[in-house]
């Protein structure tokens, strides 16, 4: 049996495989599309609280945005009330493709837990959940070092 954390990394490379190919015809790699989902969800998002949802480096955040933003799916604008925080929007063309991607996601978890009941697939996500909880605690643990 392999270790949690190796079978957690195998589940993660496979499903960014698979992002990357259900999202090449948006010219999205798999964690664009994350940072585009939690923009359209949540217009106005400064960059800042982005990068602290995602749990992900500031400069990947920044790289990923810039990126969005060239392919015309964001728009990064100061807020006017304090010029240190660049809000966030969702352009026409990345509200028009958010349903299929919200689509493509629905199918891929329909297709990794088929075979789970729903009790297990709730007693999962709970146990992650819980696990998740725990990494970032160790997160903090680590940065105090």
């Amino acid at each position: 049996m392999l270790p949690i954390v190796k079978n957690i990394s195998i589940i993660e490379r496979c499903n960014i495989l698979f992002r990357n190919e259900a999202f090449r015809k948006f010219d999205l790699s798999g964690y664009q599309y994350s940072y585009l989902i939690e923009i359209c969800r949540n217009p106005g998002i400064s960059q800042e609280q982005l990068t602290k949802n995602m749990h992900i480096d500031k400069s990947n955040v920044a790289r990923g945005l810039t990126s969005l933003a060239e392919k015309d799916y964001v728009t990064r604008l100061t807020n006017p009330s304090d010029n240190r925080y660049i809000l966030l929007y969702p352009t026409e063309k990345a509200m028009e493709i958010y349903g299929q991607l919200r689509e493509i996601i629905k199918r891929e978890r329909a297709f990794l837990m088929e075979g789970f009941s729903e009790e297990e697939e709730n007693q999962l996500v709970a146990l992650l959940e819980k696990l998740k909880d725990r990494a970032l605690l160790l997160k903090e643990w680590g940065e105090g070092l």
